[in-house]
């Protein structure tokens, strides 16, 4: 199977290509630099260029089953509102093109379905993050709401902070409860990748976190 992977020279997205690869997945990837795909720049089909450029995200997207974003918002400093525009346009154009399945990484700290437990430790990484990038938080949630209105079978991975500690094996997904405040790069990048065939979060925004116990 084709996929397209978007943000894949970045933290959580060079291991997701790199274990999509190792799966046996044929990859299409959007860069602004391809040298920094390293070792799988011969490896996968890329375009160059990035996501707020419509005509190389189509060419990009063009011919996939499935496409797997680990792409942060473009922010609008001067409109905050208007930063969740990129990513409607990608959902428009997967749209365009019959391409139902995508899974993205949002965050934690948003919204993303009714009578979620906000916990002491999620609500201390919300106050962070409006204190350290209030445009982040407004963008991921635009984000969601734009997936909510779509006709894609989309996921919403919803991870804490992300860390490159040890998997310790004990990964959570759940709708309403976040099991804690971080999450293995490798462990989350599996779970994106098992959202390609599973049907499981289709329309819905796990929070995803390594379990304590």
């Amino acid at each position: 199977m084709k996929i397209t992977i978007l943000g894949s020279t970045g933290f959580v997205g060079e291991i997701l290509l790199a274990k999509a690869l190792e799966k046996g997945y044929r990859v299409k990837t959007l860069v602004r630099a391809p040298e920094k795909l390293g070792i799988y720049k011969e490896r996968v089909e890329f375009i160059t260029g990035n996501a707020s450029q419509a005509d190389k995200l189509e060419k990009t997207v063009v011919g996939t089953g499935a496409v797997l974003s680990t792409l942060p918002p473009i922010i609008d400093t001067n409109a905050p509102e208007k930063s969740g525009q990129v990513f409607e346009d990608m959902v428009t154009t997967l749209e365009r093109n019959a391409i139902k399945r995508l899974v993205h990484i949002g965050g934690a700290v948003h919204g993303g379905g009714a009578n979620e437990n906000w916990t002491l430790g999620r609500r201390i990484l919300r106050i962070y993050l409006n204190i350290v990038c209030e445009p982040v938080l407004i963008a991921k949630q635009l984000e969601w709401e734009v997936l909510r209105k779509s006709n894609l079978d989309w996921t919403l991975v919803r991870p804490p902070r992300i860390t490159k500690d040890k998997p310790n094996g004990r990964f959570i997904a759940d709708e309403k409860n976040l099991a804690s405040v971080q999450v293995n790069v490798e462990d989350l990048a599996d779970f994106l990748l098992e959202q390609i065939a599973s049907r499981k979060w289709i329309g819905k925004a796990p929070l995803v976190a390594t379990s304590k116990r």
